[in-house]
């Protein structure tokens, strides 16, 4: 299976040439990557996110979670001009104009439409490529996510359903531990699971008009905190179209 899917990763290199640049070559492979948003960098335990499975935890959509991935993103794009990263996306709610106002190259950004049913399958092969920087995997985005299309499921079901993804994000860590990848989940914290996900980080998130609070929840090493605020005029520069 590596095999197959280091012979995809040449396909993707030979299709873009040397606009790609492999997660495992250079400083892509570094410690925490800075998101370049001073106030939410000092939040963070290294300074930056790292690489291994981050997850974003906020209530619903526009919980902050969306806005810190495309932060990530911008960051690594600027990081490396070479650098491509991915947002798999099954409900089809990324909205291009915002992504571009947010500073992230369209051009090195791979958007994934994955049907829902493959979407863990989808989601381990585009990490396991090793052709992507960051990953950002829209896990419980509605309508219709993993966890809403499971609603009528049995407690056993539901037990079920939390042990694959739960297995999911592992096999996510042992990938990003091999290739050097920064995975970042994007959940719904009114979703309720029978145990905490196994990530790197977890950042509880809430968020009004002019600020989000952030919250270490988890963290490798065991360096969690009280929530603080970011103000989101502290964000680094949309930029404006045209």
């Amino acid at each position: 299976m590596f095999s197959i899917m280091a012979s995809r990763a040449r396909d993707l290199l030979e299709r873009f040439g040397a606009q790609v640049t492999l997660a495992t070559q250079g400083a892509l492979v570094a410690g925490a990557q800075p998101l370049g948003w001073a106030e939410l960098d000092g939040i963070l335990p290294d300074h930056g996110l790292p690489r291994g499975v981050v997850e974003l935890r906020a209530p619903k959509a526009l919980g902050g979670g969306t806005s810190i991935a495309l932060t990530a993103l911008r960051a690594a794009h600027e990081r490396d001009p070479r650098a491509w990263c991915a947002w798999i996306d099954p409900g089809g709610t990324l909205y291009a104009p915002g992504v571009a106002m947010a500073g992230v190259d369209l051009n090195r950004l791979a958007v994934v439409r994955s049907p829902r049913k493959g979407l863990l399958r989808t989601a381990v092969k585009v990490v396991r490529s090793e052709a992507f920087d960051v990953v950002v995997i829209d896990l419980d985005s509605p309508p219709g996510s993993i966890t809403a299309d499971n609603e009528g499921l049995s407690r056993r079901g539901a037990r079920s359903r939390d042990e694959t993804i739960e297995v999911f994000v592992r096999k996510l860590a042992m990938l990003t531990t091999e290739v050097g990848v920064t995975v970042i989940l994007l959940t719904d914290a009114t979703v309720v699971r029978s145990s905490p996900l196994p990530v790197a980080l977890r950042l509880e998130l809430t968020r009004n008009v002019r600020s989000i609070s952030v919250r270490v929840g988890k963290e490798r090493h065991g360096r969690i905190g009280l929530a603080k605020t970011v103000a989101l005029d502290t964000k680094p520069g949309l930029v404006l179209a045209g």
